[in-house]
């Protein structure tokens, strides 16, 4: 039986859409049948056309069509959109030449939406990426777009409640208005499926490497085409000088030729590497005196900072290397934590050697331009003055450990 999926028309209520459809084929092993996709918006979105309504839908089982060589059916589909499938799909041709990225998407009616466009939106999760994306564009005063289901699971109603304290604060903080998506895009599927069917091929799991570049975007289309937006801004989370070298969904060759209506996405700040992303926000936190507190933990469940996570202490490490105090960018660390940081920094399995030639040797050099040795806490001056670049870059395990025996003496000598 060939791998098809048929879409029922959504149906749009209120502030919520509710998507039907039938699988058949194999491919049924990807899909949480079980579960229902719904998307719940924090505002009324029944002025939109069914038509727009599928575009978040399609946009996270485009990917998954592709991969099973899967048939998708639907009666309606924004025209501009399904227009822009072609050119954003060679952006997966390119990251993954080595994969066949068949399928096909057939609808009945296609549907232009045209709406005067005039303003700007921005997906913001709280970390680095989405507030360098807010203060380079702060004065256009962007729509703020959270979604309940990206980071945070649906069943973790504490963290959802502390980041949505945290959103509003930061809408008030930039004068902007924000909107929140609760949407089950990562539940009804099943990641570990689609993960196990690409990895080997690809290198990347399905998350990271094909859905949420795309599958975050979709959620836009509705509120774009009921506010009337003409940008959708979305954050960077690599540079231009790691094209090539790293896969990941959310693409400058993918996010910046996706259309719907009468608005584009900008994969946006890509320009930036993350060490000049947090220059950029403590740079602005300094001029207009606006607190900025990230939110950078992929490890809490409760959407804080634990502060003892390797991304946690990689952006505390950026911010100090800037001159600034992490506490002030609520980052809540304690002596303990302070001590217990090099444990988590020199073992292979936390830090792949990659992250750290990528981050924290930008990070070592800014740190050495800026700062003495002696400005920095006790338990951190190992970190000024072991050469991290050598530690990660030994071809050989004889090298490596040679390097890192030598990496630990200097530790010893700063940490009790």
């Amino acid at each position: 039986m060939r791998n098809a999926i048929n879409i029922l028309a959504p149906v749009i209520i209120g502030n919520r859409i509710e998507y039907k459809y039938e699988v058949t084929g194999e491919w049924k092993e990807a899909f949480n049948l079980e579960e229902s996709f719904f998307i719940e918006y924090s505002r009324d979105i029944s002025c939109i056309s069914q038509s727009t309504a599928i575009v978040p839908f399609i946009c996270n089982i485009l990917p998954i069509a592709w991969v099973y060589d899967a048939e998708i059916h639907a009666e309606r589909c924004d025209k501009a959109f399904y227009e822009s499938i072609s050119e954003f799909k060679k952006g997966y041709f390119d990251m993954y030449p080595h994969m066949d990225f068949k399928g096909s998407f057939n609808v009945d009616i296609l549907e232009k939406n045209s709406y005067n466009g005039e303003g700007t939106a921005a997906f913001f999760s709280g970390g680095v990426d989405a507030f360098n994306t807010l203060v380079k564009h702060s004065e256009e005063k962007p729509l703020l777009m959270t979604i309940w289901g990206a980071d945070v699971k649906l069943n973790d109603t504490e963290g959802w409640s502390n980041i949505e304290k945290h959103l509003k604060s930061t809408a008030e903080k930039f004068g902007v208005e924000y909107i929140t998506i609760k949407s089950k895009f990562r539940s009804f599927t099943k990641e570990s499926v689609l993960s196990a069917k690409v990895r080997e091929i690809s290198g990347d799991n399905w998350w990271h490497g094909f859905q949420h570049g795309i599958g975050v975007i979709g959620h836009a289309a509705p509120v774009c085409s009921a506010m009337n937006k003409k940008i959708v801004y979305f954050a960077s989370t690599f540079t231009a000088s790691e094209k090539g070298k790293i896969t990941c969904a959310s693409s400058p060759a993918i996010d910046n030729f996706v259309k719907f209506g009468s608005t584009h996405v900008v994969h946006d700040g890509y320009e930036f590497d993350r060490q000049d992303k947090v220059h950029n926000i403590t740079e602005f936190a300094e001029r207009t005196g606006i607190n900025i507190p990230l939110r950078v933990c992929w490890r809490s469940t409760g959407g804080k900072n634990c502060c003892k996570c390797e991304k946690c202490w990689r952006t505390i490490l950026e911010i100090i290397a800037e001159g600034k105090n992490a506490q002030d960018y609520d980052f809540k660390y304690t002596q303990s934590d302070l001590k217990n940081f090099h444990k988590l920094f020199y073992d292979k399995r936390n830090i792949p050697s990659h992250v750290i030639n990528v981050y924290y040797s930008k990070t070592q050099q800014i740190m050495r331009k800026n700062l003495k040795c002696s400005d920095l806490p006790k338990e951190l001056q190992w970190f000024y003055n072991t050469d991290v670049y050598k530690l990660c870059n030994h071809p050989f395990r004889q090298g490596f450990n040679k390097c890192l025996a030598k990496a630990k003496r200097v530790i010893r000598k700063f940490v009790k």
